[in-house]
């Protein structure tokens, strides 16, 4: 009875939950860009004297403005057909002459393939002198016919099918779907033009052809300017408080290196409070590691290793939906059994679910009663809430003001749409609630991860009530009821809404894409499983915590060969269902509900066997002391990798040929980049505040001798929890005395 009344009000709760979400509107006075700036500097009048002097009196001029604007686009056979033209010669440009001020304005442009109205002007009909012509093999031809290719058309559609899903998908901005049967509807020559700043692209081109493209159809993309990135609020707060950061870590690593290094003191006998940001300390105590027998030290390759996988998967696919050279050739790949690796990767995210149900059994089973647990549950949500609070924040803050204005390029559009979803919705962020609020203009898109995460953490006492009590009956009951309460209720879910089970459908309408972002990919209920299930692995762990497990070989191969086959197939599917001509609803179904749980239960038995002897090289290889590291830095490395790609890719001044060995070239800056970035927030955000939050939470002042502490109190100051690699909730054992 209790399981069916759980499994009707998930249900309920999660189809009356997706309704509606918020789609804000950025404000013209805090967006990224200075909006009201590109519509004052339009002036026809001064542009048709701009235009009559540059065409007729300066050669040079106009020379300059031609120079820096569009060629015809290469490659357009592989599906290019954007031009990027010269962006920092543009916006270089300007001259003071007669009375005028002429300057540069990058205008990008959208020119559809479909011109319905469109017609060249006639030309005049010439008499010719009667003469025996001799006859050539003319070909047929009409000026306001084009024909095109079939095969090429099809896949160009596909191609821009595939860009809008991806897009969507990485958070960035998108135009409206096309909803014409046409092949050519939504096709688009996308071209940079530079123009004087006072005139609309429209006038502009009109007067360079002489009106010969007058009934020409092109829509203005964007333009840019000038200094057209406004301060506005988030950029003075950001300055202020990172300099106030940059004051204390510097007058505490020199208090810090003046005592340990000049002085040669005692480290232990300084200033705690001093040295809380000191640089010095804070790399120390990151390259220090303590053994513990009870620790799982699999878990830091395996964390690293799924982190490394998010890195590449999205280098790979960020190169889609920018300006690539040869975009029909990425599509190909990605259609191609080979890109499987790549098209999987979403996959990846649920190991860090598992992980995190896993930890925070396995490190409060032995530690904590459940009434512990209740009497200080504010405790329990604090802890972890306010450990990942330090580095979320300021990855927002940096990506709000900062990244914004560390370099520039002729694609900026979606950095600043980044930068207005931190600038409207930091607060969603913060609150762990993007994914149900704005899933489409989420801050720091990528979180959406962390928001469930921290969902699952909140109401995981639910479970864990009945796991730390000592009826292990009890608590095998509660986790395999949660189990099957989730992947019932979300079974249902899915049949009833026939989701895609991919998110680039090729065999799907735009407006199913959609659909599937909003109301599966990032919606809770589907990723509750691979949660419960690393809670089921975590108990069994600590059920056989400091115990020899022997299990027959033959067993253990078994057990092995069947997580490897179950993990292969769940890979394997993103080939199938990507495909254009994939049409079949129930293995969606089917797919989209059991892949989650199964691939969870597939990285639970790898755990489980490395710990207790079972992993062989496997073992070994996962717990290198340099997965260690990477550990300790996968929590900042996810928050701020994605935006560093971002970054690089805006600031591609041509169209990149794409090629799977240049892309691992650039998987290997991103990494390297998101590693030292990673390794700064650790050291100068992450370190000093989790001190300050040990010291929060851990009361101050000791108690009176008299009155002892709850065992809770006594023993969360020690217990880590926190999402240490992209998940992670806890810190294992052998890391909590070098982390606080």
């Amino acid at each position: 009875m209790y399981l069916f009344f759980s499994y009707t009000v998930l249900c309920a709760f999660s189809l009356l939950s997706v309704n509606a979400y918020m789609d804000p509107v950025t404000p013209t006075t805090n967006h990224a860009l200075d909006l009201q700036l590109y519509e004052d500097v339009i002036d026809l009048e001064q542009c048709e004297e701009q235009l009559a002097y540059i065409m007729q009196n300066n050669t040079g001029l106009r020379n300059r403005f031609i120079d820096a604007s569009f060629r015809p686009p290469r490659s357009i056979l592989k599906g290019n057909t954007r031009d990027t033209g010269n962006y920092f010669q543009c916006l270089d440009i300007s001259q003071q002459v007669e009375d005028m001020d002429i300057g540069g304005k990058y205008s990008v442009v959208q020119i559809p393939l479909q011109q319905d109205n469109f017609e060249l002007p006639s030309i005049p009909e010439l008499i010719l002198p009667e003469f025996d012509w001799p006859e050539f093999p003319w070909p047929e031809w009409n000026p306001n016919t084009t024909h095109y290719d079939d095969e090429l058309l099809t896949k160009i559609e596909s191609y821009e099918k595939a860009k809008y899903g991806m897009q969507r998908f990485l958070g960035e901005d998108v135009g409206p779907r096309s909803t014409s049967n046409s092949s050519l509807a939504g096709m688009r020559m996308e071209l940079a033009f530079c123009i004087p700043k006072v005139c609309t692209p429209k006038r502009a081109f009109d007067a360079l052809t002489m009106n010969l493209t007058a009934n020409l159809t092109m829509q203005e993309a964007f333009v840019r300017l000038p200094n057209d990135k406004p301060w506005v609020a988030a950029d003075y707060v950001a300055v202020v408080l990172f300099s106030f950061i940059g004051l204390l870590t510097v007058l505490c690593t020199s208090y810090d290196v003046r005592h340990t290094v000049l002085l040669k003191r005692d480290p232990k006998k300084a200033n705690k409070m001093f040295t809380l940001f000191s640089i010095y300390t804070n790399t120390k105590n990151f390259f220090v590691f303590h053994s513990n027998p009870n620790a799982i030290t699999c878990l830091d390759g395996i964390r690293s290793f799924a982190m490394m996988w998010v890195i590449v998967g999205h280098t790979f696919v960020t190169q889609l939906s920018y300006i690539p050279e040869n975009p029909l050739d990425i599509f190909a790949f990605v259609q191609s059994f080979w890109g499987l690796w790549i098209t999987s990767g979403t996959i990846t995210v649920d190991t860090f679910f598992m992980i995190s149900g896993l930890l925070l059994v396995y490190t409060t089973a032995a530690k904590v009663s459940r009434m512990a647990l209740l009497k200080n549950l504010h405790l329990f949500y604090l802890n972890r809430i306010l450990r990942m609070y330090p580095v979320l924040a300021a990855v927002i803050l940096i990506q709000a003001s900062f990244l914004h204005r560390t370099t520039d390029g002729p694609y900026w559009n979606t950095v600043a749409k980044n930068v207005n979803d931190c600038r409207l919705n930091w607060w969603s962020t913060l609150l762990f609630v993007q994914n149900w609020v704005n899933p489409l203009n989420m801050c720091l898109s990528h979180t959406w991860y962390l928001a469930i995460d921290i969902q699952l953490y909140i109401a995981s006492p639910i479970v864990l009530f009945w796991v730390l009590g000592k009826s292990s009956r009890k608590a095998w009951a509660a986790m395999a009821a949660a189990l099957v309460v989730s992947v019932a209720g979300a079974t249902t879910y899915n049949v009833i809404n026939e989701f895609q089970s991919i998110p680039v459908a090729l065999g799907r309408p735009q407006a199913d894409w959609d659909h599937y972002l909003i109301y599966y990919y990032v919606h809770t209920l589907n990723r509750i499983s691979p949660f419960i299930v690393g809670m089921i692995v975590g108990y069994i762990l600590h059920i056989y915590r400091g115990k020899t497990v022997r299990m027959p070989w033959i067993l253990a191969a078994l057990l092995w060969i069947v997580a490897g086959a179950a993990s292969f197939l769940v890979v394997l599917a993103s080939y199938y269902n990507i495909q254009p001509d994939w049409d079949n609803q129930l293995a969606d179904n089917i797919i989209n509900s059991s892949i989650r749980p199964v691939w969870a239960a597939s990285i639970g038995w790898l755990v489980f066997a490395c710990k207790h002897g079972y992993g062989a090289p496997v073992n070994w290889i996962l717990s290198l002391h340099v997965f260690k590291i990477l550990g300790r830095l996968s929590y900042a490395m996810y928050i701020i990798h994605y935006q560093l790609i971002f970054l690089i890719n805006a600031t591609a001044l041509k169209p990149i040929y794409f090629a799977v060995n240049f892309s691992m070239y650039r998987f290997l800056v991103d990494f390297t980049l998101a590693v030292i970035a990673s390794f700064l927030l650790n050291i100068i955000i992450d370190f000093p505040f989790a001190n300050i939050i040990k010291m929060f939470l851990g009361g101050g002042r000791k108690p009176p001798p008299k009155e002892k502490p709850s065992e809770l109190e006594a023993k969360l100051p020690e217990m880590e929890f926190r999402a240490v690699s992209v998940v992670e909730n806890i810190q294992d054992e052998d890391n909590k005395k070098t982390r606080i």
